[in-house]
């Protein structure tokens, strides 16, 4: 609710009267209203004063939040609408002193009097002479002949109309500028991107313009000597033709370059966000694709970079599905890259506030770093659609935010989300509401993400929330939130977090509990708090500008003091480095360079992962990593199976007690020639069995590419499944840290994988894997595993490896007795953007057609990012490739090719109308979905039962029967 506290009455020499001053407060009232919701709590005082009682008065404009005084800057439109109005009430203005100057200037020029008024005068008073001139010039006007008679009181009366305009529009302009120079903060007003130094300049300006003005409407009240007021004529024409062009200038100006690129990770991909001082068409050419943004401001991919859209805008905005990628824009070349890394740093910053001065310093020297991470309030006004103060340094980093409070109103932002960045998990949280207020519900909601989420990512971890854990500024600690951030610590204290960034309060302070650090980043621009005064502090002042080691007291905003370490009122940046051994901090002071200290901790990284237990042949491969590097063994059945990271390389010893003549290392990889055997790796139990069963039970995923949310939930229960059969693709490059991040707390089920396209390059892969094309028999269920792309080119089929392929098939087929399925990463069919590969499915169909009666249940096979199902003569094909990796644009014409293939929501039923190369066996289509999705088989007396379960939602999607 808002509440009026109206000031002093003010007497009748006073600017305006009390009638004015209550219309004043209302209008107020109604902008507040307007860019501050109404409903939410926020208190509002508006005062009028006198000043000086005969000329002018201030009003002061204050917002009142939890007791706590903000000043309230309006929203960029507002400036924009003022100075529009205060430059069409200029052009009014020169133009009606322009025309009156011309007449004056006639009068003087056509008719003249001075000889007779100059003699006259010898005897006459200054009074009269003023009023024979007066009298003179209307009769001059009339002995023109003007139709319309103008007169000098005329004229005199519009003078006073334009310039009383004028002048009410100065004062509204003024009241403005109290507002913001009393914020001592520079607001932006020309569009998205200005720099708000021009209102400064316009400010100045228009009251340089003001002054001449007032004299005018004086001595036209006075009625004073045509050639005085022809004089104040010219002085305001100056002034305010060059205010004019000041504000011509200024816009110009504010829009004469191009802004960007801001390149935020996003999921699998990247976000990509410009503006452009004309509206332009949105697009970049990415991999042979174009991806361009349409109306409905999505992304849609285009099939090649010749195509043209037609949509265009000043913001832009492309989403790009992919983790590694080149693009140009401006005329100059950029780079994305989120593939996993050992070892990657990063900076912290938070509360920069739209200050330019520091941004530019904050980004000073940070060429060599992988991300630029704030705490939030990196800009001001929630104009977060555009982040014009980081878009106008582009550069090549990577950036992610927390909400702020200032952040809080965007629609644009995620209060909370997970993002990992070269294998490294960042978890963005914030406290406050849509309205800026920190509430128990926002709280509980950031609580219950992190619970949620916090496995859900295997590499280390960072938590950024814009309200700090512990503070020693101004607004301190908030013990609820306090209390749950660190009962939420206590609880998973083997997740592998290693710090926690805020914000917010204006210091830089640090603290260290339990081997997490806290990190207060408030400090990156803004004004810094003063903490020496006791009303901002509450008592809690400081007594330098230094803090040094435990805090204690007994106040709540001091929650946490015994764990303080460091606190500086200095204007900082946290740079932060990790590698295998640990975790540099560099606490940098932004204005000096100077390092002001450092910290350091040792990663705690899980001991191994693993074992992955995959069947090969006639016994097993078992594959794990350790932390430190040992030697490669297992004891099973009293000999000691050792080797190296190669299972071909493996060799035994009658006696588990002898040691191996080996090297250590920290990739293992051994092969036990058995069916059945019992283990233990690295303190975990393996059971492996793989002996034909009557009833089996199996999953199917694909495409995970190390996308371990949903790789958790994808193997969630195993315990009551047999084996899991991959379709491909379960890592991006098949590098040792993305093993790491795929294989965390795997299940120790016989596991069994196709190779997709992502996992061709054998020469990235810390473990041997092998051959692309195989035949293995699991619990009496064969799979045949065949591999169609060209493996110097990671997205390109082979027609080579097609026919090798059928081949091969053919010839080992008819060798087996028993239900048998086709692994194969491209599909067969599909309704996804890739689609079917006419020579491959032709000649497949042809072969299983061939060996219809030979048991071949369904080819199994992933790439496109879809699940879909058909059925042909009874043999199922399923494309299962919705493990993790983003999903489809299968609702974007460009990628779909054709419109009969384009889906009009997230699923597809029954038979489909679509004549393309890539649309085969569309009449025998059964299903297709657009979300994650993992499938369950289910063998046993003659028939197979699948079930399509939704990860996210975990519901039963459709199941399907068979008969074998």
């Amino acid at each position: 609710m808002y509440q009026i506290i109206p000031g002093r009455q003010w007497d009748g020499h006073s600017f305006y009267n009390n009638q004015q001053a209550v219309r004043l407060q209302n209008t107020a009232i109604k902008t507040m209203c307007m860019l501050d919701s109404c409903e939410s709590r926020h208190e509002v005082t508006l005062q009028i004063e006198p000043i000086w009682q005969k000329y002018y008065s201030k009003l002061i404009v204050r917002r009142y939040i939890n007791q706590k005084t903000t000043y309230f800057i309006t929203k960029p439109l507002a400036a924009t609408v003022i100075i529009a109005v205060l430059v069409c009430v200029h052009i009014l203005c020169i133009l009606n002193q322009l025309w009156y100057i011309s007449n004056l200037l006639i009068f003087s020029c056509v008719y003249k009097h001075e000889n007779s008024i100059n003699q006259y005068s010898l005897q006459t008073s200054q009074d009269e002479k003023d009023q024979l001139i007066q009298n003179n010039s209307q009769e001059i006007y009339q002995d023109i002949g003007d139709t319309k008679q103008p007169r000098i009181t005329k004229l005199n009366m519009a003078m006073i109309t334009t310039t009383s305009i004028y002048v009410l529009g100065f004062i509204g302009l003024m009241i403005y500028a109290a507002i913001v120079i009393a914020n001592q903060q520079l607001c932006f007003i020309f569009g998205d991107v200005s720099d708000g130094i021009e209102y400064l300049i316009i400010c100045g300006c228009a009251l340089a313009a003001s002054i001449p003005s007032v004299l005018l409407l004086f001595a036209i009240y006075k009625q004073k000597q045509i050639l005085r007021i022809q004089s104040y004529q010219v002085i305001c024409i100056v002034f305010e033709t060059v205010l004019l062009v000041v504000c011509v200038v200024a816009v110009s100006l504010s829009h004469s370059k191009n802004w960007g690129p801001l390149i935020e990770p996003r999921g699998n991909g990247a976000s990509i966000t410009w503006w452009t001082q004309r509206k332009q068409i949105s697009s970049l050419c990415v991999d042979g694709k174009l991806y361009y943004q349409s109306s409905d401001q999505s992304t849609k991919i285009a099939g090649n970079c010749q195509y043209v859209p037609t949509y265009k805008t000043n913001n832009h905005n492309l989403l790009i599905p992919s983790v590694q990628f080149i693009f140009q824009l401006f005329d100059d070349n950029f780079t994305f890259s989120n593939v996993v890394k050992e070892d990657i740093s990063f900076f912290v910053t938070s509360d920069i506030l739209s200050s330019r001065q520091y941004l530019q310093k904050s980004l000073e020297g940070t060429q060599q770093y992988d991300i630029h991470v704030s705490a939030g309030d990196t800009i001001q006004h929630f104009s977060n659609k555009d982040m014009f103060k980081l878009l106008s340094n582009p550069d090549q980093l990577k950036f992610l935010q927390a909400v702020g409070e200032q952040d809080a109103k965007s629609a644009l932002q995620e209060f909370n989300y997970l993002q990992q960045v070269h294998g490294v998990c960042f978890y963005f949280v914030s406290a406050f509401d849509e309205h800026s207020q920190m509430t128990t519900a926002s709280i509980e909601i950031a609580i219950q993400f992190l619970e949620r989420e916090i496995y859900s990512c295997s590499g280390i971890k960072f938590i950024v929330s814009h309200q700090p854990v512990y503070s020693t500024g101004e607004h301190g600690a908030n013990p609820q939130f306090s209390i749950a951030m660190q009962s939420f610590l206590d609880r998973h204290e083997d997740s592998n977090i290693m710090a926690v960034f805020g914000g917010r309060d204006h210091v830089f302070s640090s603290y260290q509990k339990d081997g997490v650090y806290f990190f207060n980043t408030g400090s990156s621009g803004s004004r810094l708090t003063n903490v020496f005064e006791t009303s901002e502090m509450q008592n809690r002042t400081w007594k330098a500008n230094r803090l040094d080691g435990p805090q204690p007291s007994d106040q709540h905003l001091n929650f946490g003091g015994e764990f303080h370490l460091l606190s500086l009122l200095q204007h900082t940046r946290v740079e932060v480095n990790v590698s295998k051994s640990g975790v540099g901090y560099v606490i940098k002071n932004i204005e000096t360079g100077k390092v002001e200290s450092t910290f350091a901790q040792e990663i705690k990284k899980p001991r191994f992962w693993g074992p992955i237990v995959s069947p090969y042949e006639n016994g097993a491969n078992i594959t794990w990593w350790t932390r430190d590097p040992v030697k490669t063994s297992v004891c099973i059945d009293g000999k000691l199976y050792y080797g190296t990271n190669n299972m071909h390389e493996t060799q035994t010893l009658e006696d588990c007690s002898l040691e191996p003549a080996v090297e250590k290392l920290y990739f293992h990889s051994i092969f036990v020639d058995h069916q059945l055997f019992d283990a233990v790796v690295e303190g975990k139990e393996i059971h492996f069995d793989n002996r034909p069963k009557d009833s089996v039970k199996f999953i199917i995923t694909s495409d995970a590419h190390e996308m371990t949310p949903i790789i958790r939930r994808s193997i969630q229960n195993m315990e009551d499944f047999d084996f899991h059969i991959c379709g491909g693709d379960q890592t991006y490059w098949s590098t040792a840290i993305e093993y790491d991040l795929a294989f965390p707390n795997w299940h120790q089920k016989p596991f069994c994988q196709c190779q997709g396209n992502h996992e061709a390059y054998a020469t990235r892969r810390p473990v041997k894997q092998r051959d692309t094309t195989f035949h293995q028999q699991i619990n009496g269920v064969h799979f045949f595993s065949v591999f169609i792309f060209n493996e110097s080119d990671i997205a390109a089929t082979d027609d080579l490896k097609v026919n090798e392929s059928i081949a091969w098939l053919d010839a080992n087929i008819p060798l087996y007795n028993g239900p048998k399925y086709i692994l194969t990463h491209y599909p067969m069919y599909s309704t996804g953007g890739f689609g079917s590969y006419p020579l491959f499915t032709t000649q497949l169909e042809a072969l299983i057609d061939k060996y219809a009666n030979n048991q071949i249940l369904a080819v199994i096979s992933g790439h496109d990012h879809i699940f879909a199902a058909f059925k042909r003569n009874n043999i199922f094909t399923f494309v299962a490739a919705s493990g993790g990796g983003v999903l489809s644009k299968v609702n974007d014409l460009e990628t779909m090719g054709d419109i009969s293939r384009v889906w009009n929501g997230t699923e597809l039923h029954g038979p489909i109308k679509s004549d393309t190369k890539w649309s085969m066996n569309y009449e025998n289509h059964l299903d297709s979905y657009l979300k994650f999705t993992r499938t369950e088989v289910q063998f046993g007396s003659g028939r197979v039962k699948y079930v399509v379960r939704d990860l996210e939602s975990w519901d039963v999607l459709v199941e399907y029967e068979q008969e074998y």
